[in-house]
């Protein structure tokens, strides 16, 4: 990869960062915390401004992937840090985290079109790029309100850089499936359940120790690191191999090691590493439709975590969908994979 696209990439990486950040700071730490005590107000937080920043990110997705303007996904990034400013410094709760949620849409589809322009035979750009945003999260909701400003700052600046630097289309020889109309939506099926899952069970994950706040920021940084490295580890060895070894070895420390937090902290890694196959195998098989396939996944990300924000822990249930999770991602990458090349 030249200099170039590693600069963009590295940018975009930060960007993530302090977008979710942001908004993690603003809609938890400000106004759900501020409203903790209802129960009306915080569930309206929560669905108005994860609908805008998940839910609706397939809509913008399509509308990235149809327009054709030149350097559109720049356009778009420059909207999403005017809104972003926007959200911060609105106070009124409903008006502030509807920019935020729009804000975290755009940026997230615009960046991962870019990404995604540099090169569709590897995914190990995807999952730098998507990282960095867990750890973001993770500071921005337990309250760092001291660094928001800076951040802010950085946020403007690295978006004024990055709208001057053009990407550029990697070298690459892939051959792409010629997939019937049926098996690419099946395809598409099962690769939003191996989502779904991911999300899902970095939702009820069941641990036997109390957690302190370095711990619970640490976990972040456990989800970072699976994304980070998941997309170099397909790389060198492919999509199904790196699935099995990460979901069984997830399998093993998750259920028999609940009471040690290193191994916990390795099993949320090994979970996290899907996250940059999944959009990888979906850009494969969908090509032309980058920002849509950002989009879907980012839609059904969000499902899975309030799917699982409703599960209540007993043992039994846990050891079942744990193991079945395990089985139906492998099973899922394995269908999408079946008639790969490479």
């Amino acid at each position: 990869m030249n200099r170039k696209n590693i600069i963009i990439i590295s940018l975009l990486t930060i960007l993530h960062f302090c977008c979710d950040l942001i908004c993690g700071y603003k809609v938890v730490s400000c106004f759900g915390n501020y409203y903790f005590n209802d129960i009306w107000y915080t569930t309206r937080i929560y669905f108005i401004y994860n609908i805008f920043a998940f839910l609706l990110q397939p809509i913008i997705g399509i509308i990235l992937d149809k327009i054709n303007l030149k350097n559109k996904e720049r356009i778009i990034l420059l909207i999403s840090t005017v809104l972003l400013i926007l959200g911060t410094f609105i106070n009124v709760w409903y008006i502030s985290i509807t920019l935020l949620g729009i804000a975290n849409q755009i940026f997230h589809v615009s960046g991962g079109k870019i990404c995604t322009n540099i090169s569709t035979s590897k995914s190990s750009h995807l999952g730098v790029f998507v990282s960095f945003g867990a750890i973001g999260l993770s500071l921005g909701v337990n309250n760092i309100a001291w660094c928001v400003p800076i951040v802010v700052i950085l946020y403007i600046l690295l978006s004024i850089i990055i709208i001057f630097i053009k990407e550029e289309k990697e070298e690459e020889i892939i051959q792409k499936p010629k997939l019937s109309r049926t098996v690419l939506i099946f395809s598409i099926i099962f690769l939003s359940i191996a989502v779904f899952i991911r999300s899902f069970l970095g939702k009820i994950i069941h641990y036997e120790f109390i957690p302190n706040l370095l711990m619970i920021l640490g976990l972040g940084l456990a989800s970072t690191i699976g994304k980070c490295i998941g997309g170099f580890i397909r790389d060198k060895i492919g999509s199904l191999l790196t699935i099995i070894i990460s979901m069984v070895s997830s399998v093993i420390l998750l259920l028999f090691f609940q009471n040690i937090y290193l191994l916990i902290f390795i099993g949320i890694i090994m979970i996290n590493i899907s996250m940059p196959i999944t959009l990888y195998e979906l850009n494969r098989i969908n090509e032309q439709n980058e920002g849509f396939n950002f989009g879907l996944l980012a839609a059904i990300l969000f499902i899975g975590v309030t799917v699982g924000s409703l599960y209540q822990y007993e043992i039994i249930s846990y050891i079942f969908i744990i193991i079945i999770s395990c089985l139906l991602t492998i099973f899922s990458i394995y269908y999408v994979t079946r008639k790969k090349v490479k």
